[in-house]
This record gives structure tokens, sequence and C-alpha cells, in this order.
């Protein structure tokens, strides 16, 4: 079974996920958390093996969550799903030890493999989503005259 934490601050999400993932024979919610201070808790507590999470919550944002989580366990597998696709969303998701980073509008069977994906040691980042990644990465490298 693939023991799974949900850390999202909208009730109607939570439930959704509960739901989905309560279906699949492979997978089971071991807590759900409304805030990222509570998420960063309950993934002290339980150990689940993969952690969905929102970057917009109350008491710490989801790259905190990331971050304080990482720091504990690097080896930590964790997928941002979230409505905001900027670039530097991303680069902060990713760049904090994300392995996944997913929209809200994702089909399910696309949440479902993720998490499996992410699960079996791999990344999931959907081709829109890589694409700003890696525009981001490249201005990273431009010197600021250059992206002037």
């Amino acid at each position: 079974m693939i023991r799974v934490l949900l850390a999202d601050d909208h009730a109607v999400v939570l439930e959704g996920l509960v739901a989905m993932i309560g279906r699949q024979p492979d997978m089971e919610v071991v807590a759900e958390a409304d805030n990222g201070l509570d998420a960063v808790e309950l993934w002290r507590t339980h150990r689940p093996d993969v952690l969905l999470v929102d970057l917009r919550m109350p008491g710490l944002d989801g790259t905190g969550v990331i971050t304080e989580i990482r720091r504990v366990d690097v080896g930590a597998r964790i997928i941002v799903l979230t409505t905001f696709d900027t670039h530097e969303e991303i680069y902060r998701a990713v760049k904090a030890g994300a392995a996944g980073y997913l929209l809200k509008d994702a089909r399910r069977g696309e949440v479902l493999e993720a998490v499996r994906r992410v699960h079996a040691g791999h990344y999931r980042l959907p081709a829109e989503l890589a694409s700003k990644l890696a525009l981001r990465l490249h201005d990273e490298s431009l010197t600021e005259r250059e992206q002037d």
C-alpha cells in the first residue's frame, strides 16, 4: 500500500482526493492537513510514502512544508498539487525537493499515476510545466544585463 498524506486548505479538494485515493486498491490516505504546520507535524507522526501538498496554505506555505520535511528526511517523496503555475513557483518547489508538480485541473488518472511514479522514485512534471521550469533555469544562467 502507498500511504498518502494530503495537505490542502480547501475542504472540497481534500474530500475529493480522499475519495479518489480511497478507491485505489494500492493506496490509502493516512492523514489530512488543512494548513502547512499541521502537514509537517502529521508527516512526522505518520511518515507517509507520498505527500500531496498545495502551495498556498495558512501557517506555512507548501514550499516551506517541503523544506521542513526534507530537512528531516531528504528522501521524502512530495508532489505539489496546486493552481499556481508560474515558472518561479515551479522552480521554488522543485528546488525545495518536490518530486512532482501538478495543477489541480489534472485528470484523476494523472494524479494517481504521479503518486505511483513518485512513490517508485521517479519525478513527475507535465511537459508544459517542465517547459516553464526550463525557462526559469535558463533565466538563471543569464546575467542581469542579458535578461534586460
